[in-house]
C-alpha cells in the first residue's frame, strides 16, 4: 500500500481527487477523514494531518514557574510530545500497512518539518531517506500529476531550520516570559508574554505611538489660487509651496490677494510611462490586499485556502520572478472570462508574453499567480476580493505600461509665480486591469506662453504638520521583513498573537497600555530584547541551516549564549523591571473605587481565565462584580448615580457602544437608569 501525507485534510482531499482522476473513496477512522483510491495499479490512501502533529515543550517537572529559574530553561532539552493523538493514531495504524510513504506537504521549512516528524513518528528516523517527496506549488491537476511523476526526496536540511527555529523560540520565549511575569507579579492567566520576534515588533508599534505622542505641530502656509480659461477653472499654488515664514507668506499674499488675472509665463508637456507592477511575493500581497479591510492574519487564512482548493499558487513565496517553465500564455487563457477578458484578449494577442521582474528571484516557489478561473457566485463575497486581486495583478504584469500626458504651467500673478499641473492619461495600459491602482485625471484648459487668465480667487491657507501615520497590518509586514523580524510564513502570526495578547488593539494597530508599559520596561532595562538586531541574526543563522552552511546545533548553542547574557543583564535589574512594569498596569488594572471601601477596584481574572472586578484590599473587604465574558469592555471613570459603582461601555460588534453600571444588583436596572447587560443602556455615538 502507497502512504501520502499531506499538511491539511482538504489538500488531501484535492491530491485524492486528482490522482484518482475523481475516483476515490472516503472513509473515517474516528474522526479523521482518509482518502482511499488505486494510484498506478496500487491501493493507496491519503492522509491530511492538522499542520505539526508534534509539539515541543519542556519536560513536566519544569512546569512550576515560581519554582524554576527562568535561566535554569536555557540549558533544558526540549522534549517532543504528540498534539494531535486521534490523527497520530491513524498515521501508526496506516504506516503498518504502508510499504512506501510520500510526503506532499507545503515545500517550505514548516511543511518540511511536518513531513520530517509525520514520517519520523509513523516509520522511525531510517525511513527518512527512503520517503518519497512531492514538490509542488500550486494544486491544479497538471503540477499535481507532475509533482508526483518527478518524486525527489526529504530535505532534512530545510526541516532542520524549522527545528531550530522551534526549539530557539521555545527556549527564549519561556525564559523572557517567565523572568519578566515572575518580576512583575503577573501570573496565571495575567502573565505577560515576551518573546524573539513579538517583541521587537511590539517595539516597532509602541515607538511610532511614542513619535504621534510626542509630535509637535509646526504651523506653515500655502497660498493657492483658482484660475480659469474658456470657462475652465484650474488651480494653481505659489512656488514657493509650504512656507514656514508667517511674515514672508503675509507679504506674498498681499501682492496677489487683489489680482484679477495672470499670464501664462510657461507651459511644458512631457509624456510620463508607468511601468507595470513586479509580481506578488507574500510581503507585497498582504499589503495590497490590506486595502481590502482586512487582517493580515485573515488575508493569509484565505489566501490559504484558495491555494488548497486550486485556485492560486503558493502564497508563501519571497519570490518575485515568475519562472521560465511556468506557462504564462496558457494561465491568461484560462482567465479570459468574465471581468478579465478584455485583458486577456489584449494580453494573448501579442506575438510574445512579456512579464515584469522583481528584485527577488528564488527557487523554492514562484510569485503568487492564479491557477483557476473562479467567479464570485463560486467563491463568495470575502475570498473572491482575494482572488481578483490576484487575478488583476498577476494580468498588470503582463500588461502594457501606462502612459500619461503631465502639463506643468507657470503663471506669473502680480510678479510672483505660481505652478499647475495636468495629467491626462494617455493609454490606460495595466491600469486598466489593475484597479487599485489609480491615477486621477487633472484637466487643464489650453494654454500657451503669453495667454491671459482670470484670477476666481486667491486664498492664504494656515496648515499644520502632520504627525508620522501609525503603521498599517501590511506596513509592518513590510518593516518587520526589512528588518528581519520573522520570516514570509510567521509575520502575519506575529501580529495577530500581538492582538490576542491584548498588546496591540484596533486598525492600524496602536499599543494597549499593558503594551507600552512592556516595551517601555524592556528598553529602559534590556534594550537588546526590543532591537531587531540579535533576532533577524538569527534568521539568518537558520536560513544558513537550509544552505548547510550551518549545523542545529552551533546555531542552538549560539542562541543559548544570547540569551543567558540577556537574562544576566536582567537579573541586576529585575526589582526595577518588576516596580516599572506594576506601576504602569496599574492605571490599566483599576476601574474606579469601591462604594463599600473606598480602595481601588480591579480588574482581575479567575484561575479559570474570566475576567471579573474586585476591590484591591481582597480579602479584607469582598465586594466584586461579575462581568460579561464576551466583548470588548471598557471603563470611562463615570458612576452610576443609583449606586455609586462604576460605569462600563460594552462593545458588540454591529451595535453602537452601550454605557451600563456594573454592578448586576444595581436597583437603577429596574428603572432604566443604571441600566443592567441585558437592557440597552446608554448608547455611544461611535464605535469600536
Amino acid at each position: 500500500m502507497r502512504l501520502i501525507i499531506c499538511e491539511k485534510d482538504n489538500a488531501a482531499k484535492r491530491i485524492s481527487d486528482i490522482l484518482s482522476n475523481g475516483h476515490f473513496k472516503t472513509e473515517k477512522r474516528g474522526r479523521v477523514p482518509v482518502y482511499l483510491f488505486v494510484w498506478e495499479n496500487e491501493r493507496t490512501v491519503t492522509l491530511g494531518l492538522r499542520g505539526h502533529i508534534i509539539n515541543m515543550d519542556f519536560p513536566k517537572s519544569y512546569n512550576n514557574w515560581s519554582a524554576v529559574d527562568p535561566i535554569e530553561l536555557i540549558d533544558v532539552k526540549p522534549e517532543r510530545m504528540v498534539s494531535a493523538k486521534g490523527i497520530a493514531s491513524v498515521l501508526s495504524s496506516l504506516a503498518k500497512e504502508a510499504d512506501r510513504v510520500y510526503v506532499a506537504t507545503d515545500y517550505d521549512r514548516e511543511g518540511e518539518l511536518i513531513g520530517k516528524e509525520a514520517v519520523e513518528y509513523a516509520f522511525g528516523s531510517g525511513q527518512l531517506e527512503k520517503a518519497m517527496r512531492a514538490h509542488f506549488s500550486s494544486l491544479t491537476p497538471d503540477e499535481i500529476r507532475r509533482s508526483f511523476s518527478s518524486l525527489g526526496r526529504m530535505d532534512l536540511h530545510l526541516a532542520s531550520a524549522a527545528e531550530t527555529r522551534q526549539i530557539v523560540d521555545l527556549v527564549w520565549g519561556a525564559a523572557l516570559t517567565r523572568f519578566i511575569s515572575l518580576a512583575s507579579g503577573r501570573l496565571g492567566h495575567d502573565f505577560l508574554s515576551v518573546g524573539r520576534v513579538q517583541s521587537p515588533t511590539l517595539a516597532l508599534i509602541v515607538n511610532r505611538e511614542k513619535e504621534i505622542s510626542a509630535f509637535v505641530p509646526e504651523p506653515y502656509f500655502r497660498i493657492e489660487a483658482l484660475l480659469g480659461r474658456d470657462g475652465l477653472d484650474f488651480e494653481a499654488a505659489h512656488v514657493e509651496g509650504d512656507i514656514f515664514d508667517q511674515g514672508k507668506a503675509k507679504e506674498i499674499f498681499s501682492k496677489v490677494k487683489d489680482a484679477k488675472e495672470g499670464v501664462i509665463i510657461d507651459v511644458k508637456e512631457r509624456e510620463r510611462t508607468d511601468r507595470p507592477p513586479v509580481p506578488f511575493n507574500t510581503t507585497q500581497f498582504i499589503r495590497a490586499a490590506n486595502n481590502l479591510s482586512l487582517s493580515a492574519a485573515r488575508i493569509m487564512s484565505i489566501a490559504e485556502d484558495l491555494y488548497t482548493n486550486g485556485y492560486i499558487s503558493y502564497p508563501r513565496t519571497d519570490n518575485t520572478v515568475y519562472p521560465r517553465d511556468l506557462d504564462l500564455r496558457k494561465t491568461v487563457d484560462s482567465l479570459a472570462k468574465g471581468p478579465y477578458m478584455e485583458a486577456a484578449s489584449h494580453i494573448l494577442s501579442k506575438e510574445k508574453i512579456t512579464a515584469t521582474r522583481g528584485s527577488k528571484q528564488t527557487t523554492d516557489h514562484p510569485p503568487i499567480y492564479p491557477t483557476a478561473f473562479a467567479t464570485k457566485a463560486e467563491l463568495g463575497r470575502e475570498r473572491f476580493k482575494i482572488y481578483d486581486l490576484v487575478v488583476r495583478r498577476f494580468l498588470a504584469t503582463l500588461h502594457d505600461p501606462c502612459r500619461v500626458k503631465v502639463t506643468s504651467v507657470r503663471t506669473d500673478i502680480n510678479g510672483e509665480t505660481f505652478t499647475s499641473s495636468g495629467i491626462r492619461i494617455i493609454s490606460p495600459g495595466w491600469r486598466s486591469v489593475y484597479t487599485m491602482s489609480v491615477v486621477k485625471e487633472k484637466e487643464l484648459p489650453p494654454l500657451e506662453k503669453g495667454v491671459r487668465v482670470k484670477v476666481e480667487e486667491i486664498s492664504l491657507l494656515d496648515k499644520e504638520t502632520k504627525p508620522p501615520r501609525r503603521f498599517s497590518q501590511g506596513g509592518l509586514i513590510q518593516e518587520m521583513e526589512r528588518l528581519g523580524l520573522g520570516t514570509k510564513s510567521t509575520r502575519h502570526e506575529i501580529i495577530q498573537k500581538l492582538y490576542s495578547r491584548r498588546y496591540i488593539e484596533e486598525s492600524p494597530p496602536r499599543p494597549t497600555l499593558s503594551g507600552s508599559a512592556l516595551i517601555d520596561a524592556l528598553e529602559k532595562h534590556a534594550r537588546m530584547i526590543t532591537e531587531p538586531d540579535m533576532t533577524s541574526r538569527l534568521e539568518r543563522d537558520m536560513e544558513r541551516i537550509a544552505n548547510r552552511e550551518l549545523t542545529q546545533d552551533a546555531v542552538v548553542m549560539e542562541s543559548r549564549e544570547m540569551l543567558r547574557k540577556v537574562l544576566r543583564t536582567m537579573e541586576k535589574e529585575k526589582a526595577a523591571i518588576g516596580r516599572d512594569i506594576a506601576s504602569a498596569l496599574k492605571e490599566q488594572d483599576v476601574v474606579g473605587k469601591c462604594p463599600r471601601c473606598s480602595n481601588d477596584l480591579l480588574l482581575v481574572r479567575s484561575k479559570w481565565g474570566k475576567r471579573y472586578v474586585r476591590c484591591s484590599r481582597f480579602p479584607g473587604c469582598s465586594k466584586s462584580y461579575p462581568l460579561p465574558q464576551k466583548g470588548k469592555i471598557t471603563f470611562s471613570g463615570n458612576i452610576c448615580e443609583v449606586c455609586r459603582s462604576p460605569m462600563m461601555t460594552l462593545y458588540s460588534r454591529g451595535k453602537r457602544p452601550r454605557e451600563v453600571c456594573i454592578n448586576p444588583a444595581c436597583p437603577g436596572k429596574r428603572a432604566g437608569t443604571g441600566g443592567s447587560e441585558g437592557e440597552k443602556g446608554k448608547n455611544i455615538k461611535g464605535s469600536s
